[in-house]
């Protein structure tokens, strides 16, 4: 064992702990203004959680959106977060809302700057069309793709997208070495942060904040087995919560759960909530997610929101009974099935579809027309040529399901769905005289799938002001030490606007560590 005399002693302007979209935004971001950085990162590859989605980023206000289309605005954005969120219960809480509804044009502008293709999604809407302030599109940005060579030596360095999400890709007529999505947005962030000096410190775990006089002075580091005194101005944590750690989703999340419904990097342990609050540091909403409707194929959680999106499909829970429009938005579909739950057992729900569906709608990892005989063999999806069959095969109440089944396609007839007003014009801000949502379960064979309330990351965590910086139980703040949310609680704790709220938020939060105290 090394003793105090052995430890290595490095100093600089600011310490990141961890690698993913949001810690290499406030690295690449902090080196552009002239500080000395070092990213701290415990796995042996750069990106987490974020190469694993979509790469959406909530940024309303965004200029992006405003070409071809009436500019987006502060009272509409701060209109919409007060009718999806309600008002904030406190004065902290109101000054962080109103800090990401004031710096995320910033954000997509410093990406813009930064040479991050960056596009607005003008077909993707807002998670509550019929609510006041929300936009039918252009409030979600994302990177364009980017030739994964260009990043020389640092191409080892980044985290390819998983097994699962490359395989729903893998239908799409994509250059070899193309990253997309959240990897694309994680390598063009790498690459400016280690081509302008960042110090990248992979295979790094941090083991304790270095304190003094109630201020943050910096971390130390197990890095190759050699401990690693940094001694820094700020300490930002951006290494995410504990959606990964089964013990810590027992005592805080709902029940049932399991970590591997979490679609959350695989470090996501709760090891830097435990640092923080070790010195002092105070927690919230820990019992909140970013709820995600998620299937598992090879003991791997994937998103199954296009399949619920699709005709000739629905929810059901174990009577066989649909509880739900199964087009409402994830954080607000994981909620409601543990809220049925308390009657009848809705997690997991089961989505059956028939062969249209499956024919023609990607499911998790597999692409349309394409079932895996392995996943059948495994029990992963289940198919049967009659709707008794199913039922007996997956166990669900056979006249719950047959019940119901008869319903839904009454409705689909019809075009409105009486119970869930599944595919309303008001609710997707399209006035369509067909319903395109629905669609008649009656060609076989049939198809169920399980599908658990998993999630795409926690909510909760450390308590921060506006600035991103981390507060004690008594609300003063603690020196030098900053948090993304994630590792850092969410201002989105009571429910979700929009697609790639999670993300923007923390590409906000670094923005607003690095920045503060600067203007």
């Amino acid at each position: 064992m090394p003793g105090p005399t052995d430890m290595e002693h490095v100093t600089a302007d600011l310490v990141v702990v961890g690698a993913g979209a949001a810690g290499l935004l406030a690295a690449a971001a902090a080196r552009r203004l002239g500080d000395e950085v070092i990213i701290v990162e415990s796995s042996r590859r750069a990106g987490g959680t974020a190469t694993e989605g979509n790469g959406l980023a909530w940024l309303p206000g965004n200029r992006l959106a405003a070409k071809g289309s009436a500019p987006d605005s502060t009272e509409e954005v701060e209109q919409y977060l007060a009718s999806v969120l309600g008002e904030p219960g406190d004065e902290q809480l109101a000054a962080r809302r109103a800090a990401f509804v004031r710096t995320a044009p910033k954000v997509s502008r410093w990406l813009v700057s930064s040479h991050v293709p960056l596009h607005a999604a003008k077909t993707i809407g807002d998670d509550h069309l019929d609510l006041p302030g929300a936009k039918t599109g252009g409030r979600v940005v994302q990177s364009g793709p980017i030739d994964r060579r260009v990043l020389g030596e640092t191409e080892a360095a980044l985290v390819r997208t998983s097994g699962v999400v490359r395989e729903a890709l893998s239908w799409l007529p994509l250059p070899r070495n193309t990253a997309t999505g959240g990897e694309s947005l994680v390598a063009h962030l790498l690459h400016r942060a280690v081509a302008n000096g960042v110090s990248l410190w992979l295979e790094s775990t941090i083991t304790s904040l270095i304190t003094d006089s109630d201020r943050v002075t910096g971390v130390t580091v197990d890095r190759d087995g050699v401990p690693t005194q940094i001694t820094a101005g700020r300490v930002l944590l951006a290494s995410g919560g504990f959606a990964a750690d089964q013990a810590l989703r027992e005592e805080y999340l709902p029940l049932p759960t399991d970590a591997t419904w979490t679609t959350a990097a695989a470090g996501n342990h709760g090891e830097l909530l435990k640092l923080a609050t070790g010195i002092g540091a105070a927690t919230t909403n820990l019992s909140a997610a970013w709820w995600m409707p998620v299937m598992i194929s090879e003991g791997r959680a994937s998103s199954v929101r296009t399949a619920l999106d699709g005709p000739h499909s629905m929810l059901v829970d174990a009577a066989g009974d649909r509880y739900i429009d199964e087009t409402r938005s994830d954080d607000d579909l994981g909620q409601l099935m543990y809220d049925h739950s308390r009657g009848v057992r809705a997690v997991p729900s089961f989505l059956i579809m028939d062969n249209r569906h499956r024919a023609s709608t990607p499911l998790g990892p597999w692409a349309p027309g394409s079932t895996p005989r392995r996943a059948i063999e495994d029990g992963e999806i289940t198919r049967a040529n009659t709707l008794n069959d199913l039922a007996q095969a997956t166990g669900l109440d056979r006249a719950g399901l047959l019940g119901s089944v008869v319903r839904f396609n009454n409705f689909a007839a019809k075009g409105t769905d009486s119970d869930f007003h599944r595919g309303r014009p008001e609710a997707t801000g399209k006035a369509k005289r067909r319903n395109p949502s629905l669609g008649k379960i009656d060609k076989p064979p049939f198809w169920a799938v399980k599908v658990y309330p998993g999630d795409a990351g926690t909510k909760g965590g450390l308590v921060t002001d506006a600035s991103a910086r981390v507060l004690r139980a008594d609300g003063s703040t603690i020196g030098g030490l900053y948090a993304c949310p994630g590792t850092a609680a969410s201002i989105f704790a009571t429910g979700s606007p929009s697609v790639g709220a999670s993300l923007g938020e923390s590409l906000v939060a670094a923005f607003l560590a690095v920045t503060d105290q600067r203007s």
